[in-house]
């Protein structure tokens, strides 16, 4: 399997620590790409230019990460990361979803500081953050039954926490999300998370 990737992208990192997760990791090789660049961007799988996309053994191209991630379980042998059935499974993927939100819109953010002060929407990043911010209420809200599971809710909520605290160091979460960060602290240790963090960004990956 070959993935291209950003190494700013926590996309990317939710691929890797899925691909960590089920054991697939060493059989997957890396290619460096920077959506930035239109050499890479024209020459990408992804008709959108975006990063993860992940080219199977059997030549198929599949992204973006959810999908990649569901097919890393798949040939893990399925109920890895993804529940087969009930409840588990609906918290896991609309963790996901909750989580790949608060990933994006935090890019939205990070997008609209790089452009010049005066061209730059005051309204559009205190919008996009109070966004964030309501996402991490109904995580807080969770958090007494989040436990110790390596399902792709999890993995992917603790990644989202961890790019606010990249991004955002001046938005002390923890402090009015105690039961969230009691569980955040210690969940973030997991090995392929901890193995895993971003270097910082100069540019949206």
């Amino acid at each position: 399997m070959r993935l291209r990737y950003s190494p700013a992208s926590p996309f990317v990192r939710k691929v890797v620590v899925a691909a960590m997760e089920t054991g697939l990791d060493g059989r997957i090789e890396r290619i460096a790409t920077d959506p930035m660049k239109r050499k890479d961007r024209d020459g990408a799988p992804n008709p959108l230019g975006k990063v993860p996309s992940l080219e199977t053994d059997d030549g198929i191209e599949i992204y973006d990460s959810p999908v990649i991630v569901e097919y890393l379980d798949h040939v893990a042998g399925g109920n890895r990361l993804i529940p087969a059935s009930g409840r588990a499974r609906w918290d896991a993927l609309r963790r996901q979803a909750l989580a790949d939100g608060i990933l994006e819109n935090t890019i939205l953010v990070f997008i609209e500081t790089l452009r010049k002060p005066d061209r730059r929407s005051e309204n559009w990043i205190a919008h996009n953050r109070r966004v964030i911010a309501r996402a991490i209420d109904a995580l807080e809200a969770e958090a007494a039954g989040l436990g110790e599971a390596a399902d792709i809710g999890h993995l992917t909520v603790a990644i989202a926490l961890d790019f606010v605290d990249q991004h955002f160091p001046d938005q002390d979460w923890r402090a009015t999300h105690p039961t969230l960060a009691r569980w955040f602290d210690r969940y973030r240790t997991r090995l392929s998370l901890a193995a895993t963090r971003l270097e910082p960004a100069s540019a949206p990956g």
